[in-house]
């Protein structure tokens, strides 16, 4: 056993580690127990229609030429389904692109067969996506309201199953569908995320739904109630994560969300890694804005119990599992470079004797703690995944590589997940939002390819490089100093860094005109 002296560093290091492991347990447990009770949930099954309210169909649009036309003409069968009467399409267009000439022209065809259009354009983004739903919120008069992503393919009978529910219960605010994905067998990378997205629905969202918990609006594949929204202060810009925010604010004022398991509606996933970086970056900055703006209503709200303010808590705060995981990362590189033993190394404490006399007493094993609880939060997350495809009986064997993949991303992308979380929790600027490109991608045939909308490579992309190196030299380092208890840790992080950073090259070409400065 290595003794160090009292000025040593490795217990600090030893017990920050333990510290972290710590909070990847409560993230990693949590998400055990939703997946646990999430076979609690049940179906909402309402009466169908006997009276057909008007529904408003809300569709924020920002340079989406390659998806509108499919969106628009779906919409369009929701609304012939449902009474063309009834619905009205708000067009909310912000873009600055050829998308509002194919704007124009689908609605010019749909209005001529009857059905009702609105198409406004602001002649600004102010206020992003928050704010065009807003400014058509202003102008619309129907009772219920859907939101579509530009995407997304709602299925004709979407407003039936969805207006049903808030019929039968005045105390529902808002329907969320369940998303499905057009293209998920276009890749390996496609067919991963596909199943972490699957388990957020499949097992996080009825976990939460079925028990009480607060749950989310996914900001697409939704209906609303328009008095709710209004009675909840509106559509709100202050954060980047504007679903999540009027959803909180809805539960918080009154009212409930529902979620439809067994309502498909497919959706886009990103086709390449810089989208779903983009995409999860948002994700993460606005969760955590939402986090601090709620935070003080949530927490002395007497009419949530202790277990909701848990789960909110941990659902809000989530993305904080990010700059954990890079924590880690630095912690176990400093215990390299730094030589402690972290098998070897033990805690002793000296005690008093009431006669007099000091006894050395071994307290804990840093290590030993931190390596259970890391074991344990990875056993969750895998549990979580193979639960995911189980209940949709897609073959656990089939999907191993998946699961990998998907584990191995969650790993590489900490680090453009922990610049925006840090943002979202630090910063007081709202930030910019960022659209997630979408390609009309459906088939393994397809490519994005040559395709406007290209997401350049930036300054994050040389912090994973570095990581690279770092985590390749501090490998090599434990291996030469035989402190191979931080071996497998930091191999976990080179494959998930160097993953990423070979997808991000190769994606972009790597050329120097690719760099965003």
């Amino acid at each position: 056993m290595i003794v160090f002296p009292a000025y040593s560093l490795a217990p600090a290091v030893l017990f920050a580690s333990v510290l972290l492991s710590i909070a990847f347990a409560v993230y990693g447990l949590n998400i055990l127990y939703l997946t646990v009770r999430s076979r609690r949930y049940k179906l909402r099954l309402a009466p169908p229609l006997s009276a057909r309210p008007t529904v408003a169909i809300h569709l924020p649009i920002y340079n989406e030429l390659y998806v509108v036309r499919r969106l628009l003409d779906s919409c369009a069968r929701v609304a012939e389904r449902y009474g063309e009467r009834l619905v009205t399409i708000y067009v909310i267009d912000d873009s600055d692109d050829d998308t509002s000439l194919a704007i124009d022209e689908a609605v010019s065809e749909h209005s001529a067969r009857g059905l009702q259009f609105r198409v406004i354009r602001r002649g600004s983004r102010l206020g992003f996506k928050a704010g065009a739903l807003q400014a058509a919120l202003e102008e619309t008069h129907e009772k219920y309201v859907a939101v579509f992503d530009a995407d997304f393919v709602p299925p004709p009978d979407f407003l039936d199953r969805t207006v049903a529910v808030l019929e039968e219960d005045a105390e529902v605010g808002f329907v969320q569908a369940r998303w499905g994905h057009v293209d998920r067998n276009y890749s390996t990378m496609t067919k991963a995320v596909a199943i972490g997205v699957d388990a957020h629905f499949f097992l996080e969202q009825k976990g939460r739904n079925g028990n009480g918990y607060l749950m989310n609006f996914n900001g697409s594949a939704g209906v609303l109630r328009a008095s709710a929204i209004q009675a909840a202060g509106g559509w709100s810009a202050d954060t980047l994560a504007e679903d999540l925010d009027v959803s909180y604010r809805m539960q918080l004022a009154g009212y409930r969300g529902v979620y439809l398991n067994d309502l498909e509606v497919p959706g886009e996933l990103p086709p390449t890694l810089a989208s779903l970086k983009r995409q999860q970056g948002r994700w993460a900055r606005g969760s955590l804005q939402a986090a601090r703006k709620l935070a003080g209503r949530i927490v002395p709200s007497k009419k949530l119990s202790g277990g909701q303010k848990f789960e909110a808590g941990v659902h809000l705060t989530y993305y904080l599992v990010h700059p954990f995981m890079v924590a880690s990362f630095l912690l176990a590189v400093s215990a390299d470079f730094l030589r402690i033993d972290v098998i070897g190394y033990a805690v002793t404490l000296p005690i008093s004797k009431p006669g007099g006399g000091l006894v050395l007493t071994v307290v804990v094993v840093p290590w030993v703690v931190f390596t259970a609880l890391v074991v344990l939060s990875t056993l969750a997350v895998f549990f979580y995944c193979f639960e995911a495809v189980r209940v949709q009986r897609l073959g656990v064997l089939h999907n191993i590589e998946q699961i990998v993949v998907l584990v191995a991303l969650g790993y590489g992308i900490s680090i453009s997940n922990s610049t925006q979380a840090l943002l979202g929790l630090f910063s007081h600027d709202t930030g910019a939002f960022s659209r997630t490109p979408k390609y009309a991608i459906e088939s393994s045939g397809q490519t994005w390819k040559g395709k406007r909308y290209q997401i350049p490579l930036n300054r994050v992309n040389l912090l994973e490089a570095g990581a690279v190196v770092l985590a390749s030299v501090a490998v090599l380092y434990a291996y030469v100093t035989n402190n191979l208890g931080l071996i497998p840790i930091l191999l976990v992080y080179l494959v998930g860094y160097s993953f990423v950073l070979y997808l991000s090259l190769v994606q972009t070409g790597g050329s120097r005109k690719n760099w965003d400065s």
